[in-house]
Formats: structure tokens, C-alpha cells, sequence
């Protein structure tokens, strides 16, 4: 705790705007545009003014039907006000006649040194940055930047850029652009669908590992074809379409005497992964970083082969569904995630410890999916997960302009890797444990777990909650 704690405070020193002034209101009408003191362009509105940030009090404010605009609405008991995120709003106090406004800020960075931990990586060095920008009434990211580059104790390297664009084009699309560089001397293998329980056995020792160099590139494009209008109980709903293309190189090298050798040498040298996916995504997240309820499901399937840059033909199908629910409160969340993934032909090393089509994740085991197991323990063709979580944000309070919330976590991993002809039953592995995090502003989240499994446990600092 008292390392992500350190970890905001770098961040407030190297976010901070110079000057610190605020931004004179008077004589400014409700909705004009004037500088920030952040130097970027904000949005003034009267206290009276519907856009204001009106989260509590006896009157609220809802979404209309495109989510972005709204409108006062009466109290209602016992039922939620689906108003703007108020971390995007601060309040000022014209200096000559004492008039109180509300100030939308657009723009927000935020650049902090990382330090990270898992089994796998060992301890994590880097620096990363955000860029977000949003509109009024809106508690998604128009525009996001991430940049990233990180370096372990046992010389991994992970680079990497990851940019979202939101409704340039007024269509109210999503452009991804992925770009990444990794560097692995320590990339795991400990065999296909290997369900066997390992006990007092070194992960780290170079048997049951493999030299990985991959660069890749990927985009894609998702857009609306259904929504359903935010109500009072229910953020807005919107089915999107979506169509990518990825391209991966990797270089595999083997070390003497280790399994990768021994099971999988013709994979030993240059590799290429590209492929296509499409599918349908259904979105009804009241926040993207901290959903509080609402519902975030993924169907993909992707093609891959020489006619895509790759090097071997395959396909893969999956699909990945996530539900959030308030218990009583928006600080109770309970979340759930439920994962089937499908690989057809013959698929290369990488794809074997991934689930998911727009932006594959890593598993099963690690800081992921299975915490408390090793770092992709269970790969192969076919894989399961169940995943629930407790999150409790019982602290919130101000620091300097930001909202901060600290937190806690409960929750129970479930994988499992098929084999041919087995039993729906036979080979489940299931974790658990419990964590801390906290919540930057409503669009940052640091967290550390612990994990507990048959074979040992694992402690994680990592960004951002795992679904």
C-alpha cells in the first residue's frame, strides 16, 4: 500500500501545472470557453447551469439519449443519479464578487516512475505516462495516450504505446493503435495443457523458459450499430462492431536443455503472427477504469495466415463477458468475468497463453488471470475462466485538485486448460486472494494483489483492475 501510495504522490509532483493560478470567471457566460491553468482549454458553467457537476444534493442530473448531454431530473430514492464524473470538474470562486463556478477540465496528464512486482518479472523499474482528454458530460476518454517503457531485475523489457480515439470522426467510433517492443529472457513455458500439480519446482529456472524478442504493431476500428439511452437505474448501452489487423515478429531462442527445446523446436527461430479479427462488442460501463455497474461483453474471431504477414495458418474464437453491480452502493462492486477462448489449426507459441480478440491478455497464471499462479502456468488450444471480485472503496477524499479513492479487494480466479476427452470437471485450478488499490481521478487505478493457489502464491503491483 505504502508503495502505490508513493507512486501517486511522484505522480501529483510531476503532474502539477506550473503556476497554480486559477482561472478568472467573472463576467464569463455559463458554457464559454476560456484557459486553464493547466494551459489547456476548459469550460465554465453557472452553479445553475444542467451541465454543472450535480453528483449530490436533491437534485441530479442524467444522460439523454446519446449519454453526452443532460438534464435536471428530481430526486429520485433509492435509485441511481446518472450524472458526470466529477473528477473531471473543479470548483472556482470569481475573486471580485465571490460568485461560485464549476471548471470542466479537458485536459489531464499524469507521468509517474513505476515500480512493479510479480513472481514471473521479479521487481519492475519504468516510467509511464497518460494523456486523456474528455468532453462535458462524458465519463469516457475522447482521446487516450499511454506510453510506457519498463525494465525487471531479471532484464525484461516491456515498451509500449497505446492510443484510443473516441467519436473524431462524429460517428461516435473507436480507433485502437497498439505498438509494442518486449525483450524476455525469462518467457515461460512449462508445457501444453500441463495440468500435472508442481510442487518445489524453480519457475525460474532456465528449463522451463525461453529467449523472446517480439515487435508488433496493431489497429482497429469499432463502431455503434445499436444503443440503448441511459436511464436513471442504467448507463447508456451501445453494440459496436469491430474489424483489426495485428502483426507480430518474434524470435525464439532456446536454452540447452529446456522443455521449449526438448517439446517445440521448430518453433526455435523467426516467427511472424499476423491476422485479422472481427466481431461485436456490447457496452454499458458507467466508467471505463472503475465500473461501478453495467455490463462489458467481447465475440471475436480471428484469421490468421500468410495472407495476413504470418507465418502459419490459424484461427482463433473467443469470448469474454464482464458484469459490475452496486450492492447498496456505488462504493460495493461485485464483478465478475467469464472467459472461453478457442484456437483452431496450429497455432504458435504466443496465441497458447492468451485469451480475448481486440486486445489479447496474458494467461492463465500471473497478475492477470490465476493470480497465485505462475506466470502463463496453463496454456494450450482450448481455455476457461471464471473470475469474481469484491471491491470495496470505503475512503475518498481530495488531493490538492485531484479525487482520490483507496480501496480493497476479495477475489476467486477459476482456469482450466481442455484436453481431448475430458471431463468438464476433471483439472479446474482455482485461486484466490485479496488486494489493495487505489483510484486516481476516476481514469487511473494501481493496485496490489495477493495470490494464493495449490502451488504457492504471488504478489503483484500492478495498473489497473484486472477486468
Amino acid at each position: 500500500m505504502l508503495a502505490l501510495l508513493r507512486e501517486c504522490l511522484l505522480s501529483v509532483a510531476l503532474a502539477s501545472p506550473a503556476g497554480g493560478a486559477s482561472p478568472e470567471v467573472s463576467d464569463v457566460p455559463s458554457g464559454a470557453a476560456l484557459e486553464g491553468d493547466d494551459g489547456g482549454a476548459v469550460e465554465v458553467f453557472a452553479a445553475d447551469d444542467p451541465r454543472r457537476c450535480a453528483r449530490q444534493g436533491g437534485k441530479g442530473e442524467k444522460r439523454g439519449s446519446d449519454g453526452r448531454h443532460g438534464a435536471e431530473v428530481d430526486e429520485v430514492e433509492d435509485a441511481r443519479s446518472w450524472s458526470f464524473d466529477c473528477a473531471n470538474y473543479r470548483t472556482v470562486v470569481d475573486r471580485k464578487t465571490g460568485e461560485t463556478r464549476v471548471v470542466f477540465r479537458r485536459n489531464r496528464v499524469v507521468a509517474l516512475p513505476q515500480v512493479l512486482q510479480s513472481p514471473a518479472f521479479g521487481t519492475v523499474f519504468g516510467l509511464r505516462g497518460r494523456y486523456v482528454n474528455r468532453v462535458p458530460g462524458s465519463s469516457f476518454d475522447r482521446i487516450q495516450l499511454d506510453l510506457a517503457a519498463r525494465i525487471s531485475t531479471r532484464l525484461i523489457q516491456d515498451h509500449d504505446l497505446r492510443l484510443q480515439l473516441r467519436d473524431l470522426l462524429g460517428r461516435d467510433e473507436v480507433i485502437f493503435v497498439l505498438g509494442g517492443i518486449d525483450i524476455d529472457p525469462a518467457f515461460p513455458y512449462l508445457g501444453v495443457a500441463n495440468n500435472q500439480r508442481l510442487v518445489d519446482v524453480d519457475f525460474r529456472d532456465p528449463r522451463y523458459a525461453v529467449m523472446l524478442r517480439t515487435f508488433l504493431g496493431s489497429v482497429a476500428y469499432a463502431e455503434p450499430v445499436f444503443e440503448l439511452p441511459a436511464t436513471i437505474e442504467r448507463p447508456r448501452g451501445v453494440l459496436r462492431w469491430f474489424a483489426g489487423a495485428t502483426l507480430a515478429v518474434d524470435r525464439l531462442e532456446a536454452y540447452e536443455g529446456s522443455l521449449f527445446a526438448e517439446e517445440r523446436p521448430e518453433e526455435e527461430g523467426l516467427q511472424r503472427r499476423g491476422y485479422y479479427t472481427g466481431g461485436l462488442q456490447w457496452d454499458r460501463r458507467d466508467n471505463e477504469w472503475h465500473p461501478t455497474t453495467g455490463a462489458f461483453h467481447e465475440a471475436s474471431w480471428s484469421l490468421a495466415g500468410p495472407w495476413a504477414g504470418g507465418s502459419r495458418s490459424w484461427s482463433r474464437f473467443s469470448l469474454l463477458a464482464r458484469w459490475y453491480r452496486a450492492l447498496g452502493t456505488d462504493k460495493l462492486v461485485f464483478a465478475q468475468a467469464a472467459i472461453v477462448d478457442a484456437l483452431i489449426g496450429i497455432p504458435p507459441l504466443i496465441p497458447l497463453g492468451q485469451v480475448g480478440g481486440m486486445e489479447p491478455i496474458e494467461g492463465l497464471g500471473g497478475r492477470s488471470i490465476g493470480r497465485g499462479f505462475y506466470r502463463r502456468r496453463f496454456v494450450g488450444d482450448t481455455k476457461a475462466v471464471l473470475m469474481t471480485e469484491l471491491r470495496y472503496t470505503p475512503i475518498d477524499f481530495k488531493l490538492l485538485r485531484w479525487s482520490v479513492g483507496l480501496g480493497v479487494r476479495a477475489f476467486l480466479d477459476t482456469a482450466k486448460v481442455f484436453q481431448p476427452n475430458e471431463s468438464l470437471h476433471a483439472n479446474i485450478h482455482p485461486s484466490g486472494g485479496g488486494g489493495l488499490y487505489i483510484l486516481w481521478d476516476s481514469f487511473f487505478v494501481l493496485r496490489m494483489d495477493i495470490g494464493y493457489s495449490a502451488e504457492g502464491a504471488g504478489l503483484y503491483l500492478a495498473g489497473g483492475h484486472p477486468f
